[in-house]
């Protein structure tokens, strides 16, 4: 069993041109990769290999000045790199048989099986990955908080000797980090939180074919599945016991209760299509002590944020109103 470390870098469009593309594949394709970087540990977490290829754009082929600054990468390099089909291949029989992906935030497995999926290949073989930041959240301090890859390092006193934004750079922080964690109790804790998902689904996703998509969010949100959901367990219907809590990155949650089942947690994860609707990942699960917890401090900060800037916009008025009452006394 191998552990391998996985980073990329994309080139992105611009918007008109993206939107152009993804209409005409009539598939999702946020960016296409650009480089592929990854490090290889064996079960022992010691370092055993790497990768690194730099591939050639097929449809965003200009590259954006901006990724240009940030990874350093030029348009000679992206012009003479290898074609995304052979590189993925190359790096297919370098991965072997009996592996899994370790990567830092949930974004670039996804983005490799979009540009798979644009190829029309085969991407199922991705399927065996993990994010290991809520790894090491959980190993650490407990709190769910996005964390980058240098506080990490930081954290674990790994001096950073080489340039960040070089995929194979990236990759090679990652598995230093990982020689740092309990990759297996990690994934089993993800396997462990996965199974404990009473339901998962995906609806709205114009990008897979499977219908239009939402126009708006507010659309989404009013689908009786979504606000009237029946029990993933008996079937029967579940009584809300609070308003969606919108949190960072058009994420939803809303507690539920079932009078057979108890309490549940609904989470809903709103993405863009490429037409520019929405689609969403509804989750169903047991709602721990610690859940509803969570859901009600939120709650309870949304709520005092909206009061403040209520506030605020009556103190802005009521100003308004004095100072036109004096200028009409003069």
């Amino acid at each position: 069993m191998y552990y391998i470390t996985l980073d990329l870098e994309w080139n992105q469009a611009y918007a008109e041109k993206a939107l152009a593309v993804q209409k005409r594949l009539s598939c999702r394709l946020r960016g296409e990769v650009i480089q592929i970087g990854a490090v290889k540990l064996d079960r022992n977490m010691a370092l055993c290999g790497s990768y690194s290829v730099i591939v050639k754009p097929k449809w965003f082929r200009h590259l954006h000045k901006h990724v240009s600054a940030l990874t350093g990468i030029t348009q000679e390099q992206i012009d003479l790199g290898m074609p995304l089909p052979e590189a993925v291949e190359s790096f297919r029989n370098w991965c072997g048989d009996d592996f899994a992906f370790l990567t830092w935030g949930p974004d670039d497995i996804p983005m490799l099986k979009d540009n798979l999926h644009a190829h029309g290949a085969d991407f199922s073989w991705l399927n065996c990955a993990y994010d290991m930041q809520p790894m090491f959240n959980e190993q650490t301090d407990g709190l769910r908080k996005q964390r980058s890859l240098e506080y990490a390092m930081e954290y674990y006193h790994i001096e950073q000797k080489l340039p960040a934004h070089d995929a194979l750079n990236d990759a090679f922080f990652t598995a230093l980090v990982a020689q740092k964690l309990d990759v297996v109790k990690g994934i089993t804790d993800i396997r462990i939180e996965s199974e404990n998902e009473l339901l998962s689904e995906t609806f709205g996703d114009a990008d897979a074919g499977d219908d239009d998509g939402y126009v708006t969010i507010e659309e989404l949100l009013a689908e009786p599945s979504v606000g009237k959901p029946d029990c993933p367990i008996c079937g029967g219907k579940l009584e809300s016991l609070g308003t969606p809590l919108h949190m960072k990155g058009q994420k939803y949650l809303t507690p539920f209760r079932c009078k057979r089942d108890g309490e549940l947690m609904q989470t809903l994860r709103l993405h863009r299509n490429f037409n520019d609707t929405w689609r969403a990942r509804r989750t169903i699960e047991r709602a721990t002590e610690e859940a509803m917890k969570n859901y009600q401090d939120g709650l309870r900060a949304s709520l005092a944020f909206r009061a403040a800037k209520s506030t605020g916009r009556k103190r802005r008025r009521s100003g308004k109103k004095k100072t036109a009452a004096k200028a009409e006394v003069k």
